[in-house]
């Protein structure tokens, strides 16, 4: 029976309809181009902002022979500034302040995430906590998010494992909702809410997918899209640029495993990763997450009307698809 559900992180409530229903024959899947990338070696001159590279000793800067680089978003439309923000009236204005970079995380254009050796993915994470911590630095910086975009229909502009990272001097609305749907649990509960739905989660399994050592894979509650699968950290953490590097590889093992499943059950369908954090400094209300969204559906008139969210996968049962998708990889909990 279709049913309304309340996000516990935010304004939000979602419709599930599973009458509505999925096949696998109705998603599109993330094929890969076999055009050259233009973010691979030897094309290092289109991009000339580079900002770190994992290279060898003693290498060059745009030398191709590198294993992860980091450079300047060339259609970046913010600049290192600081922010002015100016009010006229009910209306106001901020200066174009921010950061927006692009992460390359391997050489090779086929080695999508779920493939890449482990020990590459761990260097690849220690990148990710890397630019987020620096960029955090900047004391006018407000908000932060490093998204993956894979699949043209996820919005990727380049068919080569990359993520992309944003700072700016304005809050997000996101993030401003779940922050304060914890800060308000936390003065009614004096705990995180995301703490405790992750313990409420591990006891109930209706929703678990996946755990191990140091983090956990979640069907949330309301999900907004089929299959939406979030994976938090065991212990609390507002910022992910203070991650402990001993827990990095089973964040790597978690994450490629969720997207094998993924991946499996819903015929490598175009996805975004999307990381919720705070900048630096940690925060006893809020709680860094990963967010995957496999795109599956479009939002339609009645959605951008109503304001709700409509989901024809309940996660229970998403969830139960993806362990049976674990199991048969011998993943397990």
């Amino acid at each position: 029976m279709p049913q309304l559900r309340k996000d516990p992180f935010g304004p939000t409530w979602v419709i599930f309809s599973p009458e509505r229903g999925l096949e696998t024959s109705d998603f599109e899947s993330a094929q890969i181009n076999t055009e050259v990338s233009i973010l691979a070696p030897g094309n290092e001159y289109f991009f000339d902002g580079e900002i770190f590279a994992d290279r060898p000793v003693n290498s060059q800067i745009n030398d191709p022979n590198w294993n992860i680089r980091v450079i300047e978003n060339p259609d970046s439309l913010l600049e290192d500034t600081n922010p002015q923000i100016s009010k006229k009236q009910m209306f106001q204005i901020a200066s174009n302040s921010g950061f927006q970079e692009i992460i390359i995380e391997h050489p090779k254009q086929e080695m999508t995430l779920e493939n890449m050796p482990t020990d590459h993915l761990v260097k690849v994470l220690k990148v990710y906590r890397d630019r987020i911590e620096k960029l955090s630095s900047h004391s006018w910086v407000r908000h932060i998010q490093l998204t993956r975009n894979v699949g043209k229909e996820a919005g990727s502009l380049y068919n080569h494992p990359h993520a992309q990272v944003l700072a700016v001097s304005v809050r997000n609305r996101w993030l401003s909702e779940e922050m304060r749907a914890a800060k308000e649990y936390y003065k009614e509960n004096n705990s995180c809410i995301f703490c405790d739905v992750i313990a409420s989660e591990i006891t109930a399994k209706e929703r678990l997918i996946s755990v191990n050592d140091d983090f956990v894979a979640i069907a949330p509650f309301a999900a907004k899209t089929p299959f939406e699968t979030w994976i938090l950290p065991k212990q609390h953490n507002s910022s992910f640029a203070d991650i402990q590097s001993n827990t990095l590889k089973n964040l790597a093992d978690i994450l490629k495993d969720i997207i094998r499943a993924i991946n499996d059950s819903l015929n490598n369908p175009p996805y975004n990763l999307m990381l919720h954090t705070l900048p630096i400094g940690n925060e006893n209300r809020y709680h860094w997450h990963i967010e995957l969204l496999p795109r599956l559906t479009k939002k339609a008139g009645f959605d951008w009307s109503s304001g709700f969210y409509i989901n024809p996968t309940p996660p229970e049962d998403a969830a139960r698809f993806l362990k049976e998708a674990l199991a048969l990889q011998g993943v397990g909990y």
